[in-house]
């Protein structure tokens, strides 16, 4: 595969969705597809589906089209998703336990195996083979375990705490669902924020202009 451009994170977003219709026309027996059969899985057009995967260095066959399991492999290569990653949740309350129990972050090959809280009757327990850490372990533990990706699902006024202890922990990604935005990362380090509300307000919008 050649090595691809720079990819932005609109590009990036893209390729995760290839990479499930990708998944489904695997499912379908399917061993080869064009780029308008994953067009039309992911909800883009042909074209854009051709540029982004041009840019990302892979090429499928005129009249054949690409071979599902080798553009899957160079998708996840790009995406860094062809190993298992390590993943820390801070924060255990009503949100943290349902994120935990989202089973598309263990299919993708992120497997959460720890959890930092600040509540002493949760430190010390365990989930489903999972141990609640005191959240002052947090750098410990994850140097130990070699843990580089956290989702931090606390309270907005435990926010600032809870990222600045993942940045002081080498922690080098963050998928932020607190209410809290504007942290500033590191140069080694990235933010993600997931806000449902806004995309809640974003969909409003739409609706009633």
């Amino acid at each position: 595969m050649a090595t691809p451009y720079q990819m932005t994170q609109k590009n990036l977003e893209r390729l995760s969705e290839y990479l499930r219709a990708l998944k489904e026309s695997t499912i379908e027996g399917k061993i080869f597809v064009s780029s308008r059969d994953i067009a039309t899985k992911a909800g883009f057009s042909a074209d854009l589906v051709r540029k982004d995967l041009s840019k990302a260095g892979c090429f499928g066959k005129r009249g054949i089209g690409y071979n599902i399991d080798k553009l899957s492999d160079e998708i996840c290569e790009i995406l860094g998703t062809n190993r298992r990653w390590k993943v820390a949740l801070v924060g255990f309350g009503q949100l943290g336990q349902s994120l935990i129990n989202y089973k598309g972050f263990a299919e993708s090959g992120f497997d959460i195996t720890a959890i930092f809280e600040i509540d002493d009757k949760l430190i010390g327990e365990f989930f489903e083979d999972i141990p609640i850490y005191d959240a002052t372990q947090m750098p410990d533990i994850c140097e130990r375990e070699t843990i580089l990706l956290a989702v931090v699902a606390v309270s907005t006024e435990n926010s600032y705490k809870a990222i600045q202890r993942c940045f002081d922990a080498g922690i080098r990604g963050i998928l932020n669902f607190t209410d809290r935005t504007g942290f500033i990362a590191p140069p080694h380090a990235k933010i993600r924020n997931v806000n449902i509300a806004i995309e809640m307000e974003s969909l409003s919008y739409f609706i009633t202009k």
